[in-house]
């Protein structure tokens, strides 16, 4: 069998030419002819291409170059526009209900499609109509063999060669096989055929009325009066969806209830869209608005007659929390006033006919509880509770199980992972011993860690401390405590509870340990309905100092050094004798005791330093402008220049709160120390005996030196190198080892000589050589260094950085 051919012999010019005119293009086997009448052949390994068209408005010339897909819904860009009322019946609306609404369905047409056709590529219905411009796949075996593509000329007719011309105007696509296959039997037998549509044609259609985009539109023959008005914008806020119609011929042929479709999915009333047709959008009828408690709050357009019940049906059905019970209907009569009517929803209410410009309200139901009480707070389940008559607090709360929360089971959890048991994996950087490589990261070789490069972003992260963890401080190892400790307010919870009558408040408190812990009847008390029952931490209300948890760190030279829990009023030396007492070397005269409380004073106290010394570097900033004086001003100047730096190096300053304890230096026992109660936080460092005496400052030589009893405060200057040139040896002082200052002027007297460089010096203390500080009023007072240490617990190091 040869396929493309007619009969052995080939086409005969007469029929090439018929073909031609007919479809356009010439059959496999004819020659193409020149407008000079020379013929050319075509090629038999070049078929003839024919695209699908895209279908545009107004532009059929485009439709046979390009092929449009069309995009979902899903696919395209939403873009969310706030509401805005476009007709005096919608600002009514949301004046009245205090917000806009839409009206359904317009916003379908927010993003209408650029093209009006549908899809060429989906399948040509059974009952699609074969008109004019339509292309027509003919393939014929058996005594006749072809393969045409033929276009539907004018007349509705297509050329078959040897064949002629056979009408096919208005047959429908699932009879075309057959009707074809009837007129080529009068003129040939024994073969069969198959028929598809290929490019379908295009129809122009009007779309008037209350449109939001009307006028003439070139579309595709499969294109439904749906597709019509989707792609066609729909109506305007003032056109109607209840009644979209098509006019054909100068009769109305359908009418679609486009509501049927968006609520209920039906599409049986839509037709397929012919050329000639009219879409028209007639004007809106009566419109009606249902908020509050419903599925799709909205303006709906309803038909006459529509009722209630009908109306909740199209906005999706009442809520969840919708209260049946009290209904509200806002109604404009006679078109001078307005009236309110509220009704239960029943079977009697839901057959209320509704008016143009009703405006309903579904209320919500109440969010109360008529039999229940809530439990809140430092407890494992916080929430409502059903309450039964004769409920007490320790039906809530039965034992102290039931005040452990969910956050510390979490941090008695955290306390260790799976990480500390694995073998670390030690992560080397290629780029590792490149000299200047940007890469390289600290590697995390902890026990705990995996081994990875550690960025600096993520090891400032502030995570919790983990007890075995490196290098830990007080404060992270007391906090660590705190957290996984349940710190429960054991004497005050309260009940809230709001007399029905007034609606004032009533709190009743009770001892939360003797009604849970000891069965105390008098504090398990009963509850009612609506009550508040709340338990509290320690940190949520401060509790007396006797009741909270005291942790002491003892450190040093300490037998047992650890964390302690310290009892109530308990002293330090009797908190270290539970700790084994101090070992033989320890420096109990040189005993470092920081407190959180003195740490917070002091640092008030130096915030307080620098700014009122802030102030008065102001002050002279302002003299130097006013001054006439050019030296005066420049020395001024000079003066407001070094108390800047004075002023942003004492702000650089922390205190460490360390509380002196005035110890012996012959001090050799623990009980020896002061009665002193400790408090939560306390860090007690017990150093070994040093055998140093530091010298800082300005010196030559600042250092630490070997301890010598016999030595004195000038033999270590000396051994210093004495001051240099702006040093202030009339304002030197020692910093003892206990954290007491001996200021030179408090030992030198006025006609006593120099006295200061005999005082004797203990292991541990610290020579304090101030620089010379320029005059004036601002800062000659700080020239006392010494009583900044003193009052303020500065280290002398830390004061030599000052300078």
């Amino acid at each position: 069998m040869q396929n493309s051919t007619f009969g052995a012999t080939g086409p005969s010019q007469a029929d090439c030419m018929a073909a031609a005119s007919s479809s356009g293009t010439l059959p496999e086997g004819c020659s193409q002819v020149s407008s000079t009448g020379t013929s050319m052949r075509q090629p038999d390994s070049a078929p003839t291409l024919v695209q699908s068209p895209q279908l545009t408005i107004g532009r059929p010339e485009i439709q046979e170059r390009e092929t449009w897909v069309p995009l979902n819904p899903s696919q395209r860009k939403k873009v969310d526009l706030p509401l805005q009322p476009t007709t005096e019946f919608e600002q009514i609306v949301a004046d009245t209900i205090g917000r806009a609404l839409p009206l359904f369905g317009q916003t379908l047409f927010a993003q209408p499609p650029s093209t009006f056709a549908s899809s060429n590529r989906m399948q040509v219905p059974d009952d699609y109509v074969v008109g004019p411009d339509d292309e027509l796949q003919i393939r014929i075996w058996g005594q006749l063999n072809a393969d045409l593509r033929v276009v539907v000329d004018r007349s509705g007719q297509v050329y078959i060669p040897r064949v002629g011309q056979i009408s096919v105007a208005g047959v429908h696509y699932n009879h075309l096989a057959q009707h074809l296959k009837a007129e080529i039997l009068k003129v040939f037998h024994n073969f069969d055929l198959s028929v598809n549509i290929g490019r379908i044609r295009s129809i122009q259609v009007f779309v008037m009325g209350q449109a939001s985009f009307p006028g003439t539109y070139t579309i595709s023959s499969l294109s439904t009066l749906v597709n019509a008005i989707f792609a066609s914008g729909g109506p305007t806020p003032q056109g109607s969806l209840r009644d979209v119609q098509v006019q054909r011929d100068g009769k109305t042929i359908a009418h679609l209830d486009f509501y049927e479709l968006l609520v209920h999915g039906d599409k049986s009333k839509d037709v397929r869209l012919q050329s000639g047709d009219v879409l028209y959008f007639p004007p809106v009828g009566p419109l009606v608005a249902i908020a509050g408690s419903v599925n799709t709050p909205a303006i709906y357009e309803l038909k006459h007659g529509s009722s209630l019940e009908e109306l909740i049906e199209i906005a999706g059905g009442l809520s969840t929390v919708a209260d049946s019970s009290k209904i509200t209907v806002e109604r404009t009569g006679g078109h001078d006033m307005r009236s309110v009517l509220e009704f239960p929803l029943d079977a009697q209410s839901r057959s209320l006919p509704l008016n143009d410009g009703d405006i309903v309200r579904v209320l919500s139901i109440v969010p109360r509880f008529d039999n229940a009480v809530t439990l809140r707070g430092n407890v494992v389940n916080p929430g409502r509770y059903p309450w039964k008559p004769g409920m007490r607090v320790r039906d809530l709360i039965p034992d102290a199980q039931a005040l452990l929360t969910r956050r510390y089971w979490i941090s008695r959890a955290d306390m260790t992972d799976g990480r500390s048991t694995e073998y670390p994996i030690r992560f080397i950087s290629p780029k590792r011993d490149a000299p200047n490589s940007k890469s390289s990261q600290p590697l995390d070789l902890s026990s705990e860690g995996t081994g990875q490069p550690t960025s600096g972003a993520q090891s400032q992260q502030n995570v919790h401390f983990r007890l075995g963890d490196r290098n830990p401080n007080s404060e992270t190892l007391t906090e660590d405590l705190h957290r996984t400790s349940p710190e429960i307010n054991w004497s005050y919870a309260i009940i809230q509870r709001v007399n029905p009558v007034d609606l004032s408040t009533k709190l009743l408190s009770f001892d939360l340990g003797k009604a849970v812990l000891e069965g105390d009847a008098a504090n398990n008390l009963a509850l009612e309905p609506d009550d508040i029952i709340t338990i509290f931490s320690q940190s949520d209300v401060a509790v007396p100092q006797n009741q909270r948890a005291r942790y002491v760190r003892l450190e040093g030279e300490v037998v047992r050094a650890g964390i302690y829990k310290a009892e109530e009023g308990e002293l330090l030396s009797e908190v270290i004798k539970r700790a084994g007492g101090v070992t033989p070397q320890a420096y109990i005269y040189g005993t470092q005791l920081t407190r959180e409380s003195a740490r917070i004073q002091q640092q008030q106290s130096l915030d307080e330093l620098a700014n009122s010394l802030s102030i008065e570097v102001r002050q002279v900033s302002a003299s130097a402008a006013s001054s006439s004086n050019p030296a005066d001003a420049a020395e001024v100047a000079a003066q407001q220049k070094s108390g800047e730096a004075l002023v942003a190096r004492i702000k650089s300053l922390r205190a460490t709160g360390r509380v002196v304890m005035n110890l012996k230096p012959t001090a050799n026992s623990i009980d020896e120390y002061p009665k002193i109660a400790v408090e939560d936080n306390d860090r007690v460092v017990i150093p070994h005996l040093p055998s140093t005496v530091s010298v800082v400052g300005n010196v030559y030589n600042s250092g630490s030196f070997v301890y010598n009893s016999r030595r004195r405060v000038g033999d270590y200057l000396r051994m210093a190198g004495r001051g240099k040139p702006h040093a202030d040896m009339h304002h030197a002082f020692v910093l003892r080892a206990d954290g007491t200052v001996v200021p030179s002027r408090s030992v030198n007297g006025l006609f006593e000589g120099d006295k200061f460089s005999s005082l004797r010096l203990y292991p541990g203390d610290q020579i304090v050589v101030p620089t010379k500080v320029p005059t004036g009023s601002f800062i000659r007072g700080l020239r006392d260094w010494s009583q900044i240490s003193s009052q303020l617990a500065i280290t002398g190091a830390e004061l030599a950085l000052i300078h």
